[in-house]
């Protein structure tokens, strides 16, 4: 399992129920007090047997929330590219994010290869991103949730405004991913970025080929619905056309603001070479 989303799906025993109570909540906090109660009885169960410190329960209801607006808004997983993110790990990050955002989902996750990821859960009615920050080798096989020691950050980032005041109680250590997200995420607004959606690498190619039927809805469905049950996700994938993979950069990216019309301004990436 490549991927955080389905690590989680796979070794959290309210995963199924959190999803299930944020997709039938009419409001957000309704969903948000069942699934602390939901937890609270899981943690209850495994105190009889584990000390559990009170960071893993911080960790885990944060994680419980992203994931329960991950569900509930779709399930849509976004991935860099190797070429691409290796671009983005050699480009200063924004010192703003755009004007307005391209998303792909109000609740998505952003997935960097070889560094993590984040939930991301988009408020625009604030102009506001939740941002849920989780590192390569989250839940790994074979280890208990409890004894993985698995670790969040969480940072809020408010929009158009400067960056690094908000940034500035996120730990030293997780500067490398959040600059990643934040970088991806600008990235979603610039026109040279192209989309696709696939399944991920590691499914049967002849599930993902019936999927992809020509002339059979049937076929198409069964497949998908094997792919599905076999934890297989769709994903978005993303990337730059004129990036090489394996690139040696000497220089940094960068992005700079360009003014637009009504008052208003955007990114510009300028890739590094």
């Amino acid at each position: 399992m490549q991927y955080a989303v389905q690590r989680y799906a796979a070794t959290r025993p309210w995963a199924k129920r959190i999803g299930q109570l944020y997709v039938q909540a009419i409001q957000p906090a309704e969903a948000r007090a069942q699934m602390k109660d939901a937890i609270k009885r899981e943690l209850e169960r495994a105190a009889q047997v584990f000390e559990i410190p009170q960071s893993t329960i911080v960790c885990e209801l944060a994680l419980a929330e992203a994931w329960g607006h991950f569900v509930c808004r779709g399930r849509v997983v976004s991935h860099l590219d190797d070429a691409l993110a290796q671009a983005l790990a050699h480009t200063r990050q924004p010192a703003n994010l755009p004007d307005a955002l391209s998303l792909p989902a109000d609740a998505f996750f952003l997935h960097v290869p070889g560094e993590g990821g984040a939930f991301v859960v988009h408020q625009p009615e604030r102009r506001a991103l939740l941002l849920t920050l989780v590192r390569m080798g989250f839940a790994p096989d074979g280890v208990n949730w409890l004894q993985a020691a698995d670790q969040v950050e969480l940072a809020r980032v408010e929009y158009p405004g400067e960056l690094a005041p908000q940034l500035a109680a996120v730990g030293g250590d997780w500067h490398g991913l959040l600059a990643a997200v934040l970088n991806g995420l600008a990235m979603m607004t610039q026109p040279k970025l192209l989309l696709s959606r696939g399944w991920e690498a590691s499914a049967p190619a002849e599930w993902v080929a019936a999927a992809a039927h020509p002339s059979c809805a049937k076929t198409r469905q069964k497949a998908r619905s094997q792919l599905l049950k076999g934890g297989f996700g769709e994903i978005t994938f993303c990337r730059v056309d004129e990036l090489a993979a394996g690139a040696a950069y000497e220089s940094q990216g960068y992005w700079r603001r360009q003014a637009g019309g009504g008052g208003h301004s955007r990114l510009v990436w300028v890739a590094p070479r």
